[in-house]
């Protein structure tokens, strides 16, 4: 099929949720982080780490998700056994450039974090990591670009007794 003939799936809109599970059976504290998320219902294809340019931040809960919908997103997942800290994490900003007219989005950057770590950890990591994203793509080009709103969404708790635990962080695409 010519690239003429092809349909893009560039996503619209985003949002970032979160959700933490417990259960003595590890697969339904991964269901139960899922369904605190509000993203238990859909196929969930993970997906690599850049924002379209025109994508807008929106709330969960003024996004209608379909039962069995295929339902792109970055995850960040961690899972642990009582006693343990897990967490997970996401952080995204915008490579924006000066040109004639001001300052406009290029395209965004996520990355993600995960483990055994409390959450001024993830967060400092997850700000490291941004960071670097940024400096690879800014290198490259020859006008002034930075990253700028910078946000992160970060969950950490420790495992209750007797069970296992599973914590997600999910920026949604909506197309």
């Amino acid at each position: 099929m010519s690239e003429m003939g092809k349909e893009r799936l560039i996503p619209k809109a985003f949002f970032v949720t979160s959700g933490v599970g417990m259960d003595t059976e590890q697969a339904n504290a991964f269901d139960l982080a899922l369904c605190d998320a509000g993203i238990s219902e859909c196929n969930l294809v993970e997906v690599s780490s850049i924002l379209p340019a025109k994508a807008t931040e929106t709330e969960r809960a003024k996004v209608t998700l379909i039962p069995g919908e295929i339902t792109y997103c970055v995850m960040s997942r961690t899972d642990g056994k009582a006693g343990e800290i897990i967490g997970a994490g996401i952080g995204y900003g915008w490579i924006v450039k000066e040109n004639d007219e001001g300052v406009e989005k290029d395209f965004g950057i996520i990355c993600e974090h995960h483990g055994h770590y409390s959450t001024e950890y993830l967060k400092e990591k997850i700000r490291e990591k941004l960071y670097k994203m940024a400096e690879v793509r800014i290198s490259d080009k020859k006008m002034k670009i930075e990253l700028a709103g910078e946000k992160s969404e970060v969950k950490s708790v420790e495992v209750e007794a007797g069970k296992f635990g599973s914590v997600i962080v999910a920026l949604v695409f909506v197309m």
